[in-house]
């Protein structure tokens, strides 16, 4: 009973007031993988460490992916990029609980450290978890759970840690677009939104922003040519449950076959009012997604938003369009911006193909399409003036 309550105590400094204890000989620290879920948020996995002490019935996860819903302006800081993240910690056995609950795989691989590196690196989690150090501005692609998780590895060690890792040879969208295949549309979404930037070749250190990476790098990594911890061992193991979207829900086949409807109504119907609701839909889902990416890219700190060559089909001058659409005659400068956009779109879609720019393929349809509803519109108004002209 005493020695139950001196390890409750004990645990009560470490989780409150930030104080370390001191790890018995039999202390095991170990990193936990964990695999992609169905959900945004989770699309990509999760990494914690876990600390365990027999000796002191001490079991418990830190987490460097949680967030408090209580933070104030909470949903504008999330849009913006801005919202803190911070380490916590829970229970092993909710910890696990809760990703059972959840269908995903949990990998452990237990770190080959002797007392003084165990004790240095629940020291420095423990000091990261005083309520002035647990808050970190998150960075998806540079500062997350996993790059947190392997940097304190790394500070508790006095020494350089050998990776051997090899160079994935992949841009960031490479590696991203490795979990987004089976969420096509959240992949054109991110494709989308985020910039050129994404096309860089990420180092092998980068690509270990990636739970799976760091899980793999880890398995490679050593220590005064030792491993630095061991293969990674099976804790639950989740049947595969996240079969992928029907080939006729793409986005490519969407658009493709939007676009070959629209030819064959107005060849069949040649209703004005039919080919104006195409082109206000077009040009306003177009408009909208412009002003999502200049928001993300002048406003926020998102990594790689900018520059997003999106932007020449989506840009946001496109809303200053709608309200001339449904009128027959339209001020010159209406003219002249839809040449100048159908202009820019025709020279740059063979560039697109050749360069290949951060540019999803499936947009390549929809600029075809915007190509095609921008020469109708451009068509139409032009007689308009000259019919004005005329009479």
């Amino acid at each position: 009973m005493k020695k139950t309550l001196f390890l409750f105590l004990a645990a009560c400094l470490l989780c409150g007031q930030g104080n370390a204890f001191t790890l018995s000989p039999e202390a095991e620290i170990s990193l936990l993988t964990c695999s992609p879920g169905n959900e945004l948020y989770s699309l990509f996995g999760h990494t914690a460490i876990r600390v365990k002490d027999p000796a002191a019935r001490f079991d418990r996860v830190f987490n460097y992916g949680t967030f408090d819903f209580d933070t104030p302006h909470f949903y504008l800081k999330y849009a913006r990029g801005l919202l803190p993240y911070q380490l916590s910690h829970t229970d092993y056995r909710y910890f696990l609980h809760a990703y059972r609950e959840e269908g995903r795989s949990v990998y452990e691989q237990r770190l080959r450290l002797d007392s003084l590196q165990k004790q240095r690196l629940l020291d420095i989690l423990t000091e990261n978890y005083r309520p002035e150090n647990r808050s970190y501005l998150y960075n998806f692609l540079f500062d997350n759970c996993t790059t947190r998780s392997r940097d304190v590895i790394l500070q508790s060690l006095a020494d350089t840690v050998d990776w051997h890792a090899p160079q994935p040879v992949k841009s960031f969208w490479n590696l991203l677009d490795e979990y987004l295949f089976i969420s096509p549309w959240v992949q054109w979404g991110i494709h989308t939104i985020l910039g050129q930037g994404g096309n860089r070749t990420a180092t092998a250190m980068e690509a270990m922003f990636l739970p799976d990476y760091l899980m793999h790098g880890l398995e490679h990594a050593t220590l005064h040519d030792a491993p630095l911890a061991d293969p990674p061992a099976i804790l639950h193991q989740a049947p595969a449950n996240r079969p992928p979207t029907h080939w006729y829900l793409l986005p490519a086949t969407l658009f493709t076959a939007g676009f070959l409807l629209t030819l064959l109504l107005l060849r069949t119907t040649r209703s004005r009012a039919l080919s104006h609701g195409i082109a206000t839909t077009l040009f306003l889902f177009s408009g909208l997604v412009g002003c999502l990416i200049v928001f993300l890219g002048a406003f926020t700190a998102h990594p790689i938003t900018a520059p997003n060559w999106n932007i020449l089909w989506a840009t946001p001058l496109n809303l200053l369009m709608l309200p001339f659409i449904w009128r027959r005659t339209v001020p010159p400068f209406v003219l002249l911006y839809l040449k100048a956009y159908i202009g820019i779109l025709t020279i740059a879609l063979p560039a697109w193909l050749i360069c290949r720019p951060a540019v999803p393929m499936a947009s390549l349809v929809l600029i075809v399409w915007m190509i095609f509803t921008g020469l109708l519109l451009l068509a139409e108004k032009t007689a308009g003036k000259t019919h004005k002209k005329t009479t």
